[in-house]
């Protein structure tokens, strides 16, 4: 692994917009095919998943590696045993992963992979997140559907009837599911003849609708919150953008083509690069 640290000063790249910024602290490389991240806080670290060969034909051979906050690696095979693991959320003591077939549920104590839940009819699980109540959300992006699990049992929560279109990122906000959708009429190469955006799904009164200001964006990956800021990303340009109620999404920085299922925690933003096989730490500040 390579770590790089960058000064605070010198180290700019975003596009300064409405008083916000990201600059980069420090970065760390020699991940396989990284797609997603989280910071776990109760044991002050950083999960990654390596989905390293793409597609379930390469067998198990995802895994999930430690980082230290200040970018340091801790152990690269924590966790084994996965095809690709991508989204991931963190409910009590335990870690959920998205794969292939479902979702996995891993010991954050020994990285014991404990349990495997297969979603009937999977295509594509993507992202995965968590409620207060314990609740998890899952993403499948080409079956076009968000999947719920609470208290053992898993329910098709949403879907394309409903206006679900290429779900990616997930992010329990405020009372809602924030919904990263990739876009419409998919063509080759993961194009889209419709750029995508957020939406929001109410988790009282389930219901979704596109979020004002933040449509047609592009093909969007990630999704997180820093306070009531909303961040998100474009895997295909690299670019990260805010959104805040009342206003339009601006982009705020670019982390370049491959930027995956970015995630934040305090005042710092997490992004894993595929195509540059790192991990990116950003300090998020605003005016």
């Amino acid at each position: 692994m390579i770590r790089t640290a960058l000064a605070l000063t010198t180290a700019l790249v975003t596009l300064p917009a409405m008083g916000m910024e990201l600059t980069e602290t420090w970065r760390l490389e020699g991940f396989k095919t990284p797609e997603s991240v989280i910071h776990d806080a109760a044991n002050n670290r950083i999960i990654i998943g390596n989905m390293v060969t793409m597609g379930a034909d390469a067998g198990e051979d995802g895994y999930l590696s430690l980082v230290s906050i200040d970018g340091e690696l801790l152990e690269e095979q924590w966790a084994t045993g996965f095809q690709d693991p991508r989204g991931m959320a963190i409910v009590g003591d335990q870690l959920f992963v998205a794969d292939n077939m479902g979702f996995h549920i891993v010991s954050l104590a020994d990285g014991t992979l404990t349990e495997t839940i297969t979603l009937d009819g999977a295509a594509f699980p993507n992202d995965i997140t968590s409620g207060p109540d314990g609740a998890v959300y899952v993403s499948d992006m080409f079956a076009g559907t968000v999947w719920r699990y609470a208290d053992g049992e898993t329910t098709l929560w949403f879907g394309p009837d409903d206006g679900m279109s290429f779900p990616n990122g997930l992010l329990v906000h405020d009372g809602q599911v924030i919904v990263g959708s990739m876009g419409a009429d998919m063509g080759d190469n993961f194009t889209f003849g419709t750029p995508g955006g957020l939406l929001a799904i109410d988790i009282a009164d389930p219901s979704i609708a596109p979020i004002e200001g933040a449509t047609e964006i592009g093909a969007i990956d990630g999704v997180a919150a820093i306070g009531d800021v909303i961040v998100f990303n474009d895997n295909p340009t690299g670019a990260i953008y805010s959104w805040q109620p009342g206003q339009d999404a601006v982009e705020i920085g670019n982390v370049g083509a491959g930027g995956a299922d970015i995630s934040a925690y305090d005042s710092t933003v997490l992004v894993p690069q595929m195509q540059q096989g790192a991990l990116i730490a950003l300090a998020f500040s605003q005016d």
